[in-house]
């Protein structure tokens, strides 16, 4: 290792990587380097909410720094996807950090990394765990408003994946019980995946942010993908609403075989079995062991 080199962890697995991306002495010295390189201020790393990236504010300003390919996985993809999408929604209109910076640094490890705005908010998770039926409905109309934004054709923004390929080899299936897992594989070849848009893949509790206004901001477009827009629902019933029946009515009202959709989302979403799995462990329920079981689920949240 290079003695001049500012990281000094050694990052050989994932699991070296998941001891080390929150640790702010670690990434302090690269961090003072990167925002020097982009003429940007810096302040003192603070611990933002854990992802899978390391990623601190800096004053104003948020500095992610990608897991590099010793980790054992390839972080090319995430890089590129979630600079051209963020600079793609900030040209939509779509409420969005802006992108300050972006480029990659070669240290110990080559870190690819992105400085974005800070926005000052509460994670929407949290603010619909305490919220009023009218910031929750509020909330909703907000939530729809960016999915009219967001989920248009963007061909040519980030490269087309193999939705169908995934799904079908998704090692994630593994942790389900196997009958349930086979129907998921089963459903997916019957889907139409001709009418792809933009979809952010990953709005959670920690990926929408509520400002002290109100206001709903997207943020971490990593595992944004093009897809058909009901990809964007497992994530939303539930990581987002926590499969909350009042969000869930307001979210459906009017909207004809959304259970079903939820269904092809899951099926199809690359984090699909983990979110059925959290879902009835958060519901104290034993887990899902067909696709009926949860659109009876779904049915009764909803009715």
């Amino acid at each position: 290792m290079n003695e001049n080199n500012l990281f000094h962890e050694k990052i050989a697995n994932w699991e070296d990587w998941g001891k080390v991306f929150q640790s702010i002495p670690a990434f302090s010295a690269l961090a003072e380097k990167i925002y020097r390189r982009e003429k940007l201020p810096f302040s003192p790393l603070q611990n933002l909410t854990p992802g899978t990236n390391a990623v601190f504010r800096s004053g104003n300003t948020v500095l992610k720094l990608f897991f590099p390919k010793e980790s054992g996985l390839d972080p090319t993809p995430d890089f590129q996807n979630e600079s051209a999408v963020c600079g793609h929604l900030t040209r939509q209109g779509l409420s969005t950090p802006r992108l300050l910076a972006q480029g990659l640094i070669k240290d110990t490890y080559t870190f690819f990394y992105l400085i974005t705005e800070y926005i000052e908010g509460q994670e929407a998770g949290d603010f619909l765990a305490a919220a009023s039926p009218a910031e929750k409905r509020q909330f909703v109309r907000e939530l729809k408003e960016i999915l009219r934004t967001l989920n248009r054709p963007a061909e040519g923004i980030i490269p087309p994946i193999d939705l169908l390929r995934r799904a079908q080899e998704n090692s994630r299936l593994s942790r389900l019980p196997p009958a349930l897992a086979e129907e998921m594989r089963q459903r997916v070849q019957a889907l139409d995946l001709s009418n792809r848009v933009l979809v952010h893949g990953d709005l959670t509790g920690e990926n929408l942010l509520v400002t002290s206004e109100g206001k709903a901001v997207v943020i971490d477009c990593a595992d944004a993908c093009l897809a058909p827009a009901w990809y964007e629902l497992g994530p939303i019933v539930f990581e987002l609403f926590r499969c909350d029946s009042f969000l869930l009515r307001e979210f459906a009202a009017e909207e004809d075989g959304f259970a079903e959709k939820v269904l092809d989302s899951v099926c199809l979403h690359d984090f699909g079995a983990d979110l059925l799995r959290t879902a009835a462990e958060r519901e104290k329920i034993p887990c899902f062991s067909t696709l009926s079981e949860v659109n009876r689920f779904l049915t009764e949240k909803l009715s």
